[in-house]
């Protein structure tokens, strides 16, 4: 199973995914003056931050930066560096600038209210996705609100302060899955467990276990900065996907022109509709 293999699954991830190694920090630990450990009531509701995650604070226009995607099992690793531009809920683009897989070099992702774009130079093919009806930014807000609600009962949170992303300050929140039945049922709550799959000795078919699992929001849009999940295979061999922003903007003016996509002339286009 080699890495090019899953170019095509490469190119597909439209997520707001972020990595490059994990950021240290130190929680609070009992001990004579902190005997009973973190105290919740110090920092903002768990809960409340979470949601971030999923929907985003009201003055939030527009986001662009670069982001990274890792995925490692220690002995093979797989990367990308993607340029994100959105207007959430529905307007986004994204190219990947770099990865570990030459063929996924340039893959483009659009998306806006009436069509749904993806770009594969390497292989010269434009797909497109459209709805029978345009999304509604409002009905689609709406939908991640209930599916944050969906996703706390899945979850128990614990807030770990404050760390910078990016050069932005942001709230980690530890989530652990409250049972096992529930864990084996989640991937990631940001990024796209398909990438692990880029991994060559991942098979696809493997019932992968999310063992741990921190969140980065940024404090001031409410807005994903960082995710870091910990996978174990059945075999007990540990996959780590890490995505972050290295360079993030808030509110700079994106334009409607940006999620738009005209393929090129010699680009096979199929819908898939």
């Amino acid at each position: 199973m080699t890495t090019r293999r899953f170019a095509a699954v490469l190119g597909i991830i439209v997520v707001g995914v972020l990595l490059s190694g994990c950021i240290a920090f130190d929680a609070p630990s009992s001990g004579p003056d902190n005997p009973d450990g973190p105290d919740d009531s110090d920092g903002p509701d768990p809960e409340a931050v979470f949601e971030g995650a999923f929907v985003h604070a009201d003055d939030l226009e527009d986001v662009q930066g670069n982001r990274t995607s890792e995925v490692t099992n220690g002995s093979v690793t797989v990367t990308e560096l993607v340029r994100v531009q959105e207007r959430p809920y529905i307007d986004e683009r994204t190219e990947v600038l770099d990865a570990s897989d030459p063929a996924a070099k340039g893959n483009v992702y659009v998306s806006n209210a009436s069509k749904n774009w993806f770009y594969f130079p390497d292989s010269q093919v434009a797909q497109y996705f459209k709805p029978d009806e345009p999304f509604d930014n409002e009905r689609v807000r709406s939908d991640r609100a209930k599916m944050a609600d969906q996703q706390l009962e899945k979850y128990d949170l614990e807030y770990q302060g404050t760390e910078q992303i990016a050069g932005r300050d942001a709230h980690v929140l530890d989530v652990e899955a409250k049972n096992e039945t529930v864990e084996k049922g989640i991937s990631a709550i940001i990024g796209d467990t398909k990438f692990v799959y880029a991994l060559e000795t991942s098979d696809p078919k493997d019932e992968l276990q999310a063992v741990e699992q921190t969140l980065w929001i940024d404090t001031e849009y409410d807005y994903p900065l960082k995710e870091r999940v910990v996978f174990e295979q059945p075999n007990g061999e540990r996959i780590v996907m890490t995505e972050q922003f290295e360079s993030v903007s808030f509110n700079t003016g994106l334009d409607d022109e940006t999620f738009t996509f005209e393929p090129p002339e010699n680009a096979t286009v199929q819908d898939i509709s």
